[in-house]
Order: structure tokens, then C-alpha cells, then sequence
């Protein structure tokens, strides 16, 4: 019978899960401020789903919180980008938010590729 081991979780990985909760509970506190139904508010409820989702699986070490968060912050990267096609943010003052978010989810990128020792935490380990 194989047995599944995790590594304990880092220091870096606890900040980076808190750093994405407070995004995640971002996007609830704009919920109300949206119009129901919207484009904004389906936007703002998932990103708020899907960040609890990923906050969980980096919290506890998932093996697939690796990859999932990797895809949420390109989707997040996508998104901001679309927004900066539309009209509405065509104003400096609203450029400003999608263009924040697109740094933010590209640091975060750049976090998860580039520092060596987060992926490994999340391979699975078999023990015999």
C-alpha cells in the first residue's frame, strides 16, 4: 500500500495564501456595489470562488494548488486585459485598477515560476 506524504508548508506559501484571502474577500466587499448580474459581478463572484478554492489547497498543501493557482492568476491576467479593451476603462482613473491587478497577478506568476523551492512542496512523496 503506498502512502501519500506533504511537506509542512513554508513561511512563503502561508503569506502568499493570505495575500490571496485578502484579494478573495476584495472581491466580496465590491459584490454589493455591483449591479446584480453584471459582467463585474459574475467576474467579482467568481474570482472570489475560485480564490477560496486556491487559498485551501495552498493553506493545506494540495498537490494540485500549484497548478490551480498558477491558472487562476492567468485567468485573472486575461480578464484584466479584457477589461482594458472596453470603453469604460478607457479614463486614466479606471485604467488604474485592471492595470494593478495585472501586476499583482504577475508578481504572483513570477513568485510561483521563478522561486525554487515552492514547487517542490507540492509534489507528492511516496512513501513505501
Amino acid at each position: 500500500m503506498m502512502k501519500i506524504t506533504r511537506r509542512s508548508r513554508p513561511r512563503s506559501i502561508t503569506t502568499f495564501a493570505i495575500f490571496e484571502l485578502m484579494g478573495s474577500l476584495g472581491c466580496l466587499v465590491l459584490l454589493p456595489f455591483t449591479a446584480l448580474g453584471s459582467r463585474d459581478f459574475i467576474a467579482l463572484l467568481l474570482g472570489a470562488l475560485l480564490g477560496f478554492v486556491v487559498v485551501y489547497g495552498l493553506w493545506t498543501v494540495q498537490f494540485w494548488a500549484y497548478w490551480a493557482t498558477v491558472t487562476y492568476e492567468c485567468s485573472e491576467v486575461l480578464y484584466e486585459l479584457y477589461l482594458l479593451t472596453r470603453p469604460e476603462y478607457r479614463s486614466v482613473i479606471h485604467m488604474f485598477g485592471p492595470i494593478f491587478g495585472i501586476l499583482m497577478s504577475a508578481l504572483a506568476l513570477g513568485y510561483l515560476f521563478l522561486d525554487r523551492s515552492i514547487k517542490p512542496v507540492f509534489n507528492r512523496t511516496a512513501i513505501l
